[in-house]
């Protein structure tokens, strides 16, 4: 599947980039290699175009060619957590994490302590976004990339966005850096 640049053009006008992005240094191929699996290509574009960032103040998205090599060795155990609840109620936790095949691999969280990534389940371009909730029941994963997932989310399509007003009752729909 070839990458498609609509929807990051529909999330870059509907939420534009930090004015001055903080981006990792670190190539593609050596961060690849250290993680152990290749990222998406619509991964790759937003990052190269928005950096490490966070939407409304809630959604934090890392660049992760800022993690050293050590950071990157570390990945596998950052769900551990969620392991420990799956040995613990298996019919609550079912989600397999990676590197377990098809698992959960993390691209961002919430302030709410939700995790956001991909089930690793075929080729990276088909990967599907799925919420893995702090204090909710676990949904089901959506065959969209993380770019449709972010526009969806952004635009009011998918989730209520009234949080999104100015004011106390929420946060600006804007990107900052993270």
């Amino acid at each position: 599947m070839a990458y498609k640049s609509a929807p990051l053009d529909h999330l870059v006008a509907l939420v534009p980039p930090p004015s001055s992005p903080r981006f990792g240094t670190r190539a593609w191929g050596d961060l690849f290699a250290d993680i152990g699996i290749r990222l998406p290509d619509d991964y790759v574009a937003f990052i190269e175009r928005y950096g490490s960032c966070q939407f409304a103040r809630w959604l934090g998205i890392g660049d992760m060619r800022l993690l050293s090599e050590e950071d990157c060795a570390r990945l596998p155990q950052e769900m551990d957590y969620y392991r420990e609840w799956r040995d613990d109620a298996p019919e609550e936790y079912s989600l397999a994490m990676w590197p377990e095949p098809g698992g959960f691999f993390s691209w961002g969280s919430t302030i709410d302590g939700d995790s956001v990534g991909w089930l690793t389940l075929g080729e990276p371009e088909e990967w599907p976004v799925i919420v893995v909730p702090h204090d909710s029941d676990q949904e089901p994963p959506i065959a969209e990339t993380m770019t449709e997932w972010l526009v969806g989310w952004a635009s009011g399509n998918r989730y209520d966005s009234s949080g999104f007003m100015e004011g106390t009752e929420g946060h600006p729909l804007v990107c900052e850096r993270w």
